[in-house]
């Protein structure tokens, strides 16, 4: 049964769409490029730093990502700029989907945490503007073990958090290497598939469930699954 659920955040409840507008306003044309590259070395940087046990803030693996993304492109990127794009994670909304879905699970009485790899501060300012900070428990941040998911402390973490075993606390993810990780670490998983187009890596484990939307979440994490 789910005992717990907990939800990544970026890209899972909150949209991140943003991020590119504000790019294209200080980058110009090249600013998908940069943005998917962006992305790319920021989980890249987190991953390398997990494994070499050499933590620090995400924002610290988001503003260094964004430097390399915008060398690799040959975009001139002032400091002041630089800070208004890091500025625009602090501001992004929740998909038009999440803030009626997660009243639905927290009136069927089940326990939602927020779990992230950004900082708690970061999380909980996140989660205030984006008015669905009243839905959660707790906020879970890695910053307490000093990794990065998919470490498999960081997902323990997460369980002790809940107070419960692992197989009693679902992950709900919509990147694959969460989900990936959750699922070595012993918990439950849901994809959720924001992007149709997307796969899931062709590993020996897949996700238990695959949403497609919000509405699935609200429909298929109920109490007694």
């Amino acid at each position: 049964m789910n005992s717990a659920v907990a939800f990544d955040i970026y890209g899972t409840l909150i949209d991140t769409q943003a991020v590119l507008t504000r790019l294209g306003e200080l980058v110009g044309d090249k600013a998908p490029a940069v943005s998917q590259l962006w992305r790319q070395k920021q989980l890249e940087y987190s991953f390398r730093r997990g494994l070499m046990g050499d933590y620090c803030d995400f924002s610290v693996c988001t503003r260094q990502a964004l430097l390399f993304a915008c060398q690799q492109h040959q975009v001139a990127i002032s400091t002041a700029a630089v800070e208004q794009a890091m500025l625009a994670y602090a501001e992004l909304a929740a998909f038009s989907d999440v803030p009626a879905g997660l009243a639905v699970l927290q009136q069927q009485g089940i326990p939602l945490y927020a779990f992230s790899n950004g900082s708690r501060a970061a999380v909980q300012l996140l989660l205030d503007r984006a008015e669905i900070a009243q839905y959660f428990a707790a906020v879970v941040s890695v910053e307490d073990v000093q990794s990065f998911k998919p470490d498999p402390k960081v997902y323990a973490h997460l369980a002790h958090a809940c107070g419960l075993p692992a197989s009693q606390v679902r992950l709900v993810s919509s990147n694959p290497f969460d989900i990936l990780g959750a699922a070595h670490a012993g918990l439950r998983t849901a994809w959720l598939r924001r992007d149709p187009q997307a796969i899931f890596d062709p590993w020996e484990v897949q996700p238990e469930l695959t949403l497609e939307n919000f509405s699935d979440v609200t429909s298929l994490l109920t109490p007694a699954q």
